[in-house]
């Protein structure tokens, strides 16, 4: 009997185990498919979209509100249109986590290493947030010295691969606030932080085209993680060790209030160590290198290929700073300008998916789609900035579309760069909106007003604009793009 009984538990247990994956196969093949859903013929499809994502996620995006495309190691949800984005980012976290889909994205455990203390995020709640206006004169200061330094003169000079060019400039430009001078222009330090961003996305390469079961073996193989460690220990472990040291001395009147002072307290706060803070260096550095040159670069490219647009932004700039020169107010006065950056990103939107999302409970959306735990879900950004029902004109680059906005009654602050909604997802938006966006848009802005203050742009060739080249959901900026600069006789700085 007992042999019996437990046959019959057995089969039981196993018939539960089929039902539960049954469910899951139906729930997952229930959502609507752009391309081929079988085993085999979906390859086919993940290929196409690793080839033109766009064009995939704007067919879903034309034909349903939730739909799914196969990639060659998973299936990706899309969601679309402003009342599906802020459903998904209504989701609560123990439903659908952004964190975990965010850290499996990059692999975050093979590029940063397992997260030890979180001390990113309140070092930037403190100085790049609440003390903003504090933080701009060492950004002014540093873009001074780096047009001085780096950018050409009195005649015209063509400058090529433009991302690279002001990934490097970036980089200098964030550090002066990250870790301050003169470390912020050691050419060997500009070095590591630059290649760790790109070997981030390396990383990322390779794993994703690797089997699961060996994700791990060879993730913990790639070397770049602590090479980038040990050479940033070199040039920081002496001024951490100085930050730690005045954490305890309540009378020192000279206490640096800087980036590395927070990263200390908060490592102090939650018991992490010397690790951990060079890991959050390297954490923020790939989000802000990252993020300020993409923007800036693609904006100049904008620029440049429409030079009608110069001499208004410049009156923008010079009426914002007139009465009280480089401030966070007369940067955020800088209506025209904000605009242009803004109807830059969502013109030439600069990724096809944003606000991933890890399921982690079976999720049912207000179509009656429902989405099984195990599944990525993504809000379907660059398709709802051409949507001719969420943008007048969606096809149409209208420069100064978001400062007219602001100039109607009550709409003053909502159409800022910064600010985030269901139809602009750039920095997310909700609980998922990026803290360190505020400092992001502080360079940009006054980066891009000193060099259309000092100097002519055009664009090479043809003067067009530019094509990005898309792989998957990632937009690569043209490296072969020609960009020319002339010094103004004139110049405001």
């Amino acid at each position: 009997m007992d042999y019996y009984a437990h046959t019959v538990q057995i089969a039981l247990f196993a018939l539960l185990v089929a039902l539960i994956l049954r469910r899951r196969w139906d729930s997952i093949h229930s959502i609507p498919t752009i391309g081929y859903s079988l085993p085999l013929l979906s390859y086919h499809s993940a290929f196409k979209f690793l080839r033109n994502a766009r064009q995939s996620v704007e067919e879903g995006y034309a034909r349903h509100k939730v739909f799914k495309i196969a990639t060659l190691d998973r299936w990706m949800v899309f969601v679309c249109g402003p009342e599906m984005n802020d459903e998904l980012c209504k989701l609560p976290e123990d439903v659908a986590s952004f964190e975990e889909a965010v850290q499996e994205w990059i692999y975050a455990e093979y590029s940063f290493g397992a997260p030890e203390y979180n001390l990113t995020i309140p070092a930037i709640h403190g100085l790049l947030v609440r003390n903003l206006p504090d933080v701009i004169p060492h950004v002014v200061d540093e873009i001074g010295l780096v047009f001085e330094e780096l950018f050409p003169q009195e005649y015209w000079v063509e400058l090529t691969n433009l991302p690279n060019f002001m990934s490097n400039l970036a980089a200098r430009i964030v550090n002066r606030v990250f870790v301050g001078a003169p470390i912020c222009r050691e050419p060997e330090y500009l070095r590591t932080v630059t290649t760790y961003a790109t070997d981030v996305i390396k990383t990322k390469v390779i794993l994703d085209l690797i089997p699961k079961p060996l994700k791990p073996l060879i993730g913990n193989m790639l070397p770049w993680r602590a090479r980038a460690t040990r050479l940033l220990k070199h040039y920081l472990s002496a001024d951490i060790a100085d930050r730690q040291m005045r954490l305890d001395e309540s009378s020192c009147k000279d206490k640096p209030d800087d980036f590395l002072m927070w990263l200390a307290k908060a490592a102090r706060d939650s018991g992490g160590s010397m690790e951990s803070i060079l890991t959050s260096i390297l954490m923020v550095n790939f989000a802000a290198i990252h993020t300020s040159s993409v923007t800036v670069t693609s904006t100049l490219f904008q620029i440049a290929s429409q030079p009608e647009y110069i001499a208004i932004l410049r009156e923008d700039i010079l009426d914002a700073i007139k009465a009280e020169g480089w401030t966070r107010g007369s940067v955020n006065s800088m209506g025209k300008l904000d605009s242009f950056i803004k109807e830059t990103q969502r013109w030439q939107g600069s990724g096809i998916g944003t606000l991933p999302s890890q399921v982690l409970k079976t999720v049912t959306f207000s179509d009656g789609t429902i989405v099984p735990a195990g599944v990525h879900v993504h809000a379907a950004q660059a398709a709802t900035y051409r949507d001719s029902t969420v943008y007048e004109d969606a096809d149409t680059f209208k420069p100064f579309r978001f400062s007219e906005k602001r100039e109607q009654t009550g709409q003053s602050t909502r159409h800022q760069f910064v600010s985030t909604s269901p139809e602009y997802l750039i920095f997310g938006h909700g609980k998922h909106a990026c803290p360190g966006r505020f400092f992001a848009a502080i360079v940009i802005k006054i980066f891009l007003a000193h060099l259309l203050l000092r100097y002519d742009v055009k664009m090479g060739g043809d003067g067009s604009l530019p094509e990005n080249v898309t792989i998957g959901t990632s937009t690569i900026l043209s490296s072969k793009a020609k960009v020319l600069f002339r010094r103004r006789q004139f110049a405001h700085a």
